[in-house]
């Protein structure tokens, strides 16, 4: 065992706890206990200031620290920040009942943890018995830090051959390493060795892991599942699930998995983050919209933080929008968007690739809102960032030329299309070009036809019958007509026969309007004009000896 005063004494330790009573016992305790370099922070973005400035070797965090991060969230991101060396301990104080969710992840387990309540006796006895395993892992994890994994892995078997005491940790440290190397047939081994002498939760999701990276995911889900009967907190668990389904095709499944870790662990930003776009693949947007808000909320002060989170947010909130509509909930969901939009203004200014896209989707949720205007002027942002790019990419420029063409600015929506075709693009953003000029084309005719459609009105008003035929027989021309300007067409074919004299070529246009029609339910609000056109043909047709 080491001397734990001499041992402290060499420590640079961090306390973190929101309770200043707590917080002040043990920093008092750790003190008698010889400890010299001490720092203590109220919460969790006091603490994570802390370790992003100094480097420390032990972290005592409590794990419910009110309402900012918890002692896990404080874990997380500094392991995902590579703010804490392997050689650094991080332990986590936790009363009984939070041990096992506490200890659920396989990422970012904090290297030990104490239970409350405890005296200052109970605490030197773990110190001493943590910090002595520490140190027989000292050479093993200094090349972990160095990124020498091969001489880590040696020195780790020769740990675990010489002191089998240490299986656990060392076990956890192999199957890890192993992993990292892709060696999972020996990190198969490693944790069977411990299995076969005792049940440890880790172990079997490790394996689990390996036997999906070698192809035998059915076996992987079974043993999975196997786990979260005896751990149904085990959160981890429940994202490889989600990993495994997902590369098995079950999208809705990796998700229901993935809403179920987020429900036992929802601070978890990654977790969000994932659940979020996994979702909005799916379609399902609530869910989406929730986890995106949490994943904004929870990364607003932290490492976590990036403009992604934002634009999907607002994304999200875009396909849930119902024009027209003026309930409470619509508009909560518009001012959570635009405050997202604005967000991303105040943030990320002087960025061009993220304004741009900022100022897409701010014209994406105002063409959901059917205001034009508005949208069209976001439009005009995004081309003007867009010009001042030195090299756009062909992602920015389609996305460029879809706002053209919602937008109705069709003569630029071209010109970009004939400009990206000349240049050359991947598959990909080929095909996602020829869905936007076939978009583009239809609806030119549309708009052309609407035209066509509104002269010959006109012209037939003044019963200029032969201008509005041929207005409406242009409109008629395109695929694309709809019966509105069939059933207009028809009529002004059949007040010129009956206002001049029967003409057979009229009728037989009439006959074919009538077919491209096809029947009108008499629930259709045209239903009456098109009985009362088609019985008026009949009976010119009749006439005619048709």
């Amino acid at each position: 065992m080491i001397n734990l005063e001499l041992a402290l004494k060499e420590k640079r330790i961090l306390v973190v706890d929101d309770l200043v009573e707590a917080r002040s016992a043990l920093k008092k305790m750790i003190t008698i206990l010889g400890a010299t370099q001490i720092d203590t922070a109220t919460d969790g973005r006091e603490a994570m200031e802390f370790i992003m400035e100094r480097e420390y070797d032990i972290v005592l965090s409590d794990y419910n620290l009110g309402k900012g991060k918890d002692g896990q969230q404080i874990l997380e991101e500094a392991r995902y920040c590579n703010r804490l060396r392997s050689t650094a301990l991080f332990i986590l104080v936790t009363g009984e009942n939070a041990v096992e969710m506490v200890m659920g992840a396989l990422e970012y387990e904090p290297d030990n943890y104490i239970t409350k309540p405890f005296t200052l006796n109970m605490l030197r006895e773990r110190l001493t018995r943590i910090l002595t395993t520490k140190l027989e892992l000292l050479e093993v994890d200094t090349a972990i830090d160095l990124g020498e994994n091969d001489r880590a892995i040696e020195l780790a078997a020769a740990v675990l051959e010489n002191n089998p005491k240490l299986m656990i940790p060392v076990t956890r440290i192999l199957g890890k390493l192993y992993i990292r190397q892709k060696r999972y047939n020996e990190a198969i081994k490693v944790y069977s060795e411990l299995l076969n002498k005792r049940s440890v939760s880790w172990a079997r999701l490790g394996q689990a892991i390996c036997m999906h990276f070698l192809g035998d995911s059915r076996s992987a889900l079974a043993l999975l599942k196997q786990t979260l009967t005896a751990h149904p907190m085990y959160v981890q668990c429940y994202d490889w699930t989600a990993t495994i389904l997902l590369s098995l095709g079950d999208a809705k499944g990796a998700q229901k998995q993935l809403e179920k870790a987020v429900e036992i662990s929802p601070k978890a930003v990654l977790r969000q983050m994932e659940l979020g776009k996994l979702a909005y693949s799916n379609g399902d947007f609530p869910v989406a919209e929730a986890a995106f808000e949490q994943a904004i909320k929870l990364g607003r002060h932290s490492c976590y933080k990036n403009s992604r989170n934002y634009l999907q947010f607002a994304h999200t909130v875009r396909h849930e929008l119902k024009p027209g509509e003026q309930s409470r909930e619509q508009r909560a969901r518009v001012e959570k968007a635009f405050k997202a939009i604005d967000e991303l203004r105040q943030d990320y200014a002087g960025q061009d690739s993220i304004m741009f896209e900022t100022s897409i989707i701010e014209g994406k949720t105002y063409n959901a809102l059917n205001e034009e205007d508005k949208a069209r002027a976001s439009a005009q942002r995004a081309e003007e960032i867009l010009q001042r790019m030195k090299n756009p990419s062909d992602e920015q420029q389609l996305q460029m030329t879809e706002a053209y063409i919602d937008t109705g600015q069709h003569v630029k929506a071209k010109q970009l299309i004939r400009k990206l075709q000349q240049q050359g693009m991947g598959s990909h953003e080929l095909n996602q070009l020829q869905a936007l000029e076939e978009s583009l084309n239809q609806m030119v005719i549309r708009d052309h036809t609407t035209a066509l459609n509104a002269r010959g009105v006109s012209h037939y008003e003044k019963s200029e019958f032969n201008e509005a035929i041929a207005a409406f027989d242009e409109a008629a021309s395109y695929e694309e007509a709809g019966v509105s300007v069939l059933l207009n067409a028809i009529q002004a074919k059949i007040s010129l026969i009956e206002n001049t004299q029967v003409d057979i070529g009229q009728l037989k246009d009439c006959y074919r309007y009538f077919q491209r029609i096809g029947k009108i339910g008499s629930n259709d609000e045209r239903y009456e004009r098109y009985e009362r056109l088609k019985g008026t043909f009949m009976r010119l047709k009749r006439a005619a000896g048709l």
